[in-house]
């Protein structure tokens, strides 16, 4: 890991984040004079933050991609989430009584980060209530993301997780669009793209669904549900 200063075009590529794309034109230079960042550098494979070590400081990840991992009772590693920039790492813990992070965050690519003291944060989100709301809402989202998470792990094989998935989107509409793509559902699932797209195939050719590109067509809602 290599400790950089924080040059003007780091500290600009900070309002492509989440957190603070809501910040007002009018209110960006302000901002830039109070926040306190560090900027640090990896390598494809370095730890940014190891499971167990406690989570002083908000890590917003401007360049690169990375996975995040947890360890099962068996002591196997569990891949829990892939995080690309901009976005920030680990919210939900900063501000927590027991702040140790239960992941690791490995590079997956070369990485930029930057490094927000978490008073920093509190006094950011006291001064630009725009930077609370979005932080309160990123925690929200995320939430909601790892109940989904769980909730598919909970479900052994593909065609139960995608069954879910299928029955979840449509709403109970007959026909609808998946809002995102194959291959990021696969990674939800926690399987390969072609291993996912295999089983949907399947369940084309057993008539359960219609699949044209986004575009699926529930034909057997019920034979779904069993799968559940």
């Amino acid at each position: 890991m290599k400790l950089q200063h924080p040059e003007l075009d780091y500290r600009r590529m900070i309002f492509q984040c989440p957190l603070c794309s809501s910040i007002p034109d009018e209110q960006r230079d302000s901002f830039l004079e109070d926040v306190r960042f560090s900027v640090r550098s990896y390598q494809k494979g370095d730890v940014i933050v190891a499971r167990g070590v406690r989570y002083d400081s908000l890590y917003v990840l401007i360049m690169g991609e990375i996975v995040t991992e947890m360890a099962d009772e068996k002591g196997d590693f569990m891949k829990v989430e892939q995080i690309r920039a901009p976005n920030p790492m680990a919210t939900g813990f900063l501000f927590s009584s027991d702040n140790r992070s239960p992941v690791s965050a490995i590079c997956n690519t070369a990485c930029t980060v930057a490094v927000i003291p978490r008073d920093n944060v509190y006094f950011l989100m006291r001064k630009y209530e725009c930077f609370m709301m979005s932080f309160l809402a990123y925690i929200s989202n995320k939430v909601f993301f790892l109940s989904e998470k769980l909730r598919l792990v909970s479900l052994r094989t593909i065609r139960a997780k995608l069954a879910y998935y299928l029955l979840k989107e449509s709403e109970g509409e007959k026909s609808f669009r998946l809002k995102t793509s194959k291959e990021s559902m696969a990674r939800l699932f926690g399987v390969s793209r072609p291993a996912l797209v295999k089983v949907m195939m399947e369940m084309a050719e057993e008539g359960m669904i219609n699949v044209n590109r986004r575009d699926i067509q529930i034909n057997d809602r019920a034979a779904l549900r069993k799968m559940l």
